[in-house]
Formats: structure tokens, C-alpha cells, sequence
């Protein structure tokens, strides 16, 4: 049996010979972080949110929208405001979960966390909210900004590392849907966060 060789950027590993399946990937990874950040970016919802309703919908997950949310929500903010895991790990480690533990063994799922995690970490260097954001904390802008990127690198790593294990996936991708209203929806709920 021949190793197959590991992406030069990635490290994820593809077989020989699929160079426009590995360019199907590449898009389709970059695709399901941009809808990720989108949905940070629309304050729609936050890190976790983002990223677990980004890759449910893109990668077909199956559970419906509040649901898949719903599920996120006490992540974002390093645990409810907590300031601890990064509610981007977070986020991307419960879509990978999500995905991998309908086919693979427990063990195996547990392994792609803590890939997630140590990806992660050696990335930002830190898996740690509080640590991620304390140089930006008091500039609001550059604070957003720098959640804005970990969403997206979030769901970069969570894409990468499902169809790593699972690359099926990757044929019954949905492309992004417009949704209406979602700009009146994201000022809504700022409003109400912002009255308490």
C-alpha cells in the first residue's frame, strides 16, 4: 500500500491522483469559513453559533437552524461570558463532533477534538478566550475583528478535519442560501441585547 501524501498546508491527507477533488475540498473548505464569518459579521449570532450552523448547513447536518444554535449558544464568549475555551474551538469541536460520532467510534471523535484543539492552539497561541482577546478587550473594534478571524479559522479547522475522516461529505455540500430578513433579525437582537 502507498502512503498518500499530506497537503503541504493543510497537513490533512489526500490521495494521490484526486487534484480536482482536493481543489472541490479547498472550496469547499474556504466556503464554509467565509458563511461562518458572514454569520458572525451580521452579529446574527456569535463565534460558536456561526461556525456550528455554517457547517450543519453546508455539510448537511440535518438539524434545523434554532435548533443548531441553540445548541451553541452557551458557548460563545468563552462560556457565557466565562472568558474561558474560545467559543470558536468550542463551536468548531461541537460541529465536529456532530458530524464524525454518527460514523466513527468514540475514541475517534475524541481524537479529532483534540486535533481541533492543539491545531488551534498552535495557530493563536492559545485555546483560551480571555488570553485570545485581552490585548484587544478594550478597543471594540479590533476585539471584533479578532473574533471575527478565529470564527472563520474555526470553521477552517472543523471543515478540514470532518472531511479528512468523512471526504463523502464533501459531495452532498450545500452552497450558501440567502436568507431574508437575517440584517432586520441581527439588529433586533442587538437591540435586545443592548436593552438587557
Amino acid at each position: 500500500m502507498v502512503p498518500t501524501p499530506r497537503h503541504q498546508e493543510s497537513g490533512f491527507a489526500f490521495s494521490p491522483g484526486c487534484c480536482h477533488m482536493e481543489s472541490m475540498t479547498n472550496t469547499l473548505i474556504e466556503t464554509m469559513a467565509q458563511r461562518a464569518e458572514a454569520l458572525f459579521l451580521s452579529r446574527e449570532m456569535y463565534c460558536a453559533e456561526a461556525i456550528l450552523c455554517a457547517l450543519n448547513e453546508g455539510l448537511g447536518g440535518g438539524l434545523p437552524r434554532e435548533r443548531a444554535r441553540g445548541l451553541a449558544m452557551g458557548f460563545g464568549e468563552g462560556l457565557g461570558k466565562a472568558g474561558c475555551v474560545c467559543g470558536a474551538l468550542s463551536g468548531a469541536v461541537l460541529a465536529t463532533s456532530w458530524f464524525l460520532s454518527a460514523s466513527l467510534p468514540s475514541k475517534q471523535v475524541r481524537d479529532a477534538s483534540r486535533e481541533l484543539h492543539e491545531r488551534f492552539r498552535q495557530a493563536h497561541g492559545s485555546s483560551c478566550c480571555r488570553v485570545l482577546t485581552k490585548p484587544v478587550k478594550a478597543e471594540p473594534a479590533k476585539h471584533f475583528a479578532k473574533c471575527s478571524g478565529l470564527t472563520r479559522h474555526g470553521a477552517e479547522l472543523a471543515t478540514r478535519v470532518i472531511l479528512s475522516r468523512l471526504p463523502s461529505l464533501a459531495h452532498g455540500a450545500k452552497p450558501p442560501r440567502r436568507r431574508r430578513g437575517a440584517r432586520l433579525a441581527s439588529l433586533l437582537r442587538r437591540l435586545a441585547d443592548a436593552i438587557g
